[in-house]
């Protein structure tokens, strides 16, 4: 899957964008997250996901008499160097997978709200499982209804939760590839780079799945970080960028805080709540 490697500094004296490129950028956003259904398409949120490997423990060892010698387990000195990526990704992880574990049900909403260049609020509550109609922006920018995708209709089930979404990093690098390419019909690192740019907020994640997200990140080759990347608010961090196929520069999925380790978001749009609600205008 992709290792996240988006880089594009953004210098203080970088102009803000455009409203053509916000447009554009919002356009294609409720496009990923938020498929076409029937007449019309609905906005989706930012979002945008990491990984890493995992560095080896050394736990003591009891011997009994008569016993066979245990394997050896390897030191921290022989423990498998992490990239820079994969050890920056490790300590995201590491801020979110002591976070409350909570199962959402089936008539609950994904909360999602991001702040865009200019300081424009955007907010979406998606149905988590895909049948219960929610509420956001549609292409006009306007609020308006989501339709839920009733039993008999017409229409894809678009949930927001994945119970099978793994919590080894491995299996989630396994994972995002197959979800790659049912949506975009390749695993390329173009593709599952693709898929990050929202699969931090397409779904809502338990602590260990959003964790193994992180490391899972750090597994693939392509991925780099960059610093000094501001998110749409000017908060300056770290990203996790890559070189889209055909392309010199960096393109940034996800900036972090550089201290605390959090997602801030992207430089189009940073994360300012995701949560999970039990109603429709319902803020966390």
């Amino acid at each position: 899957m992709d290792e996240i490697t988006l880089v594009r500094e953004l210098g203080e004296e970088t102009p803000l964008p455009s409203a053509d490129r916000l447009a554009a950028t919002r356009t294609r956003l409720m496009s990923e997250i938020a498929p076409p259904r029937r007449t019309r398409r609905w906005a989706s949120l930012l979002a945008a996901a990491a990984a890493a490997a995992i560095a080896a423990v050394t736990v003591p060892q009891i011997v009994t008499p008569n016993a066979q010698p245990p394997t050896p387990v390897p030191t921290a000195a022989q423990a498998p160097k992490l990239t820079p990526v994969a050890a920056f990704l490790d300590q995201a992880a590491g801020a979110v997978e002591n976070e409350a574990d909570v199962v959402p049900r089936d008539d609950q909403f994904l909360y999602l709200r991001f702040i865009e260049w200019g300081g424009t609020t955007n907010e979406a509550w998606l149905s988590i499982d895909g049948r219960h109609d929610g509420w956001g922006r549609d292409q006009d920018g306007k609020y308006a209804t989501i339709p839920g995708c009733r039993a008999g209709d017409d229409c894809e089930v678009i949930v927001r939760y994945r119970a099978d979404m793994p919590t080894d990093p491995a299996a989630m690098v396994t994972w995002l590839r197959k979800t790659a390419r049912a949506d975009f019909g390749s695993d390329s690192l173009d593709a599952v780079t693709k898929f990050l740019g929202t699969a931090s907020t397409r779904y809502w994640m338990r602590p260990a799945q959003r964790a193994a997200l992180y490391r899972a990140i750090g597994l693939i080759d392509g991925v780099s970080l960059v610093e000094g990347v501001k998110d749409s608010r000017g908060r300056e961090g770290v990203g996790v960028a890559w070189v889209p196929t055909g392309q010199t520069e960096q393109h940034v999925v996800w900036v972090f805080d550089p201290k605390t380790f959090r997602m801030l978001g992207t430089p189009e749009s940073s994360i300012d709540e995701i949560a999970l609600v039990d109603r429709i205008r319902q803020k966390a």
